[in-house]
Order: structure tokens, then sequence, then C-alpha cells
């Protein structure tokens, strides 16, 4: 569905992901993420996976429950909210 994704990092260790599309409908969003490889699923649907470079994501990303979505589609103009919630999976490797 996408091959890249952003990500805005803020203060107190915060992280939100930016995704360069719309979402599908789905009841629950997941971010599976473990060193270098980040996957989104709506639902029970795998809609990425990607691979992304730096030990702060990961250290961000695994530190929550729920991680923000702001999603920006080309064209329009950035949200000023976040605009979905997705649960976070954390894969290490074994």
């Amino acid at each position: 569905m996408f091959q890249k994704c952003d990500f805005i990092m803020g203060k107190d260790h915060t992280i939100i992901i930016v995704i360069p599309t719309m979402l599908p409908d789905a009841d629950t969003y997941t971010v599976s993420i473990s060193d270098g490889n980040i996957k989104f699923k709506a639902d029970y649907d795998e809609i990425a996976d990607l691979s992304y470079q730096g030990d702060e994501v990961f250290e961000r990303i695994a530190n929550n429950t729920q991680i923000g979505l702001v999603e920006y589609p080309s064209g329009c103009d950035l949200p000023k909210e976040i605009t979905n919630v997705a649960y976070v999976e954390v894969r290490r490797a074994s």
C-alpha cells in the first residue's frame, strides 16, 4: 500500500508515524517493529513492510503500547492532528 513512512520525534521521547496515504477502513491498526523493520496491519491484513534506520526510532516506538499515525497523502496539507492510532507489537531478535 505504501513504500515509505516518516517519523516526527517530539519532546520526552515521543514519536508519531507519518504515512503517505489514507489507511484502509479497519477496526484496529497494528505497527509491528523489530530492529530495522516495521510492518503495518489493518485488522489482520498486512498493508506495508518497510525497512528503516535508527535505534532511536525503535526505542521510541517499542516503549509504547499505542502510537499516533498521521495520514498525509500526496498533494494534501499536513493534518494538524493525529488521524489514527495503532497498537504497537515489538518483535525482538532471538
